[in-house]
């Protein structure tokens, strides 16, 4: 019998599940533009907004573009670094305490980014239907996170089922709108929540969102990844990431806002928190006398009102006070207790 996707998938020290802390990639990319100093400067601010990974794209352009569009050559070119880059910008991610991961997009670049005994292999979304490359990387039975913007669930089963072919368990989907940026009404948050109980894996969200809105929102839905671009400036001129990029600032507050998020979403179980309960005092309100009430009388409904604090009996047992006799005088607006009556 072939086995499922597992629900927690574990990259270096870090497990990811719907249970544990949202897993928050600082997508670098190709922000850098071809220069070292402003990868490293991309990876300083990941490590001080506390991200859990930063990741970078490493190609060569003559391998992933053809001549027939030279328009898109011209635009990669500049942006690429030396695989030498990429091994010193390793080292410095290990340095700095943060994870170090990669989207190899041709087979030269896979094979290199290999040698580097990744933690864990990133697919973006245009691979989903690039089949050999797909079963290239699932051989390799190491965590693989699967972008699936500008496909449909049954390009995203066929994706699922080459992992499975190859026995690699360790999969985990992101939702994801390939444009820059997409407008809210395509972003379709629920898909979070369908590829989970689909596929029964970690799912978390790509977002090329203007803002951070949309990230927090996949948060609350469910996400337990996310990614989101991150620039030294959102203004940088040619590039299509840098506007829908956390700078700096941005990247901290989305980071504290997921944090906040991740202790607010909680077990799912219904009780009230120690903090909570000691509002019973004053939320909650108690039985008390409408009127004067004499000893000896019998306790009728129109005696009785409902007020805080909450100290006294409880409105609940209300029909455990009705019909009984006083042991004492009990003066208006005074909160009844058991003892007051016979």
């Amino acid at each position: 019998m072939r086995k499922k996707l597992s629900n927690v998938v574990q990259i270096g020290s870090r497990h990811v599940s719907s249970d544990n802390p949202v897993f928050v990639i600082a997508e670098a990319g190709v922000n850098h533009f071809g220069n070292i100093e402003i990868a490293k400067h991309l990876v300083d601010m990941a490590v001080i907004a506390r991200a859990d990974a930063v990741k970078f794209q490493i190609f060569r352009t003559e391998n992933l573009v053809s001549s027939v569009a030279p328009d898109w050559i011209e635009r990669l070119k500049p942006k690429e670094l030396p695989y030498d880059a990429f091994k010193y910008l390793k080292e410095y991610c290990e340095q700095k305490g943060i994870m170090f991961l990669a989207t190899a997009h041709d087979d030269e670049s896979l094979d290199f980014y290999s040698s580097l005994n990744p933690l864990a292999y990133k697919i973006g979304s245009g691979e989903v239907s690039n089949t050999p490359y797909l079963r290239k990387i699932a051989k390799k039975k190491k965590p693989v996170i699967l972008s699936t913007g500008m496909y449909d669930m049954d390009d995203v089963r066929d994706a699922v089922n080459i992992f499975l072919d190859e026995g690699n368990t360790n999969l985990i989907l992101l939702h994801c709108i390939t444009c820059y940026p997409p407008v809210p009404e395509d972003i379709n948050l629920k898909v979070i929540n369908t590829l989970q109980k689909e596929f029964g894996c970690p799912v978390g969200y790509s977002d090329h969102t203007i803002g951070n809105d949309m990230v927090l929102a996949a948060v609350a839905v469910g996400a337990s990844v996310i990614e989101k671009h991150i620039a030294v400036s959102k203004n940088a001129p040619g590039s299509q990431d840098c506007p829908v990029s956390c700078d700096e600032r941005d990247l901290i507050e989305m980071v504290n806002s997921i944090r906040k998020i991740d202790k607010a979403l909680g077990t799912g179980i219904k009780t009230p928190s120690e903090k909570e309960l000691k509002s019973k005092e004053w939320a909650r309100k108690s039985i008390v006398a409408k009127v004067d009430i004499k000893r000896g009388d019998v306790i009728t409904e129109d005696m009785l009102t409902l007020k805080r604090p909450g100290t006294g009996i409880s409105p609940e047992d209300i029909s455990k006070v009705i019909g009984r006799r006083t042991k004492r005088n009990i003066k208006i607006d005074s909160l009844l207790q058991f003892d007051d009556l016979q």
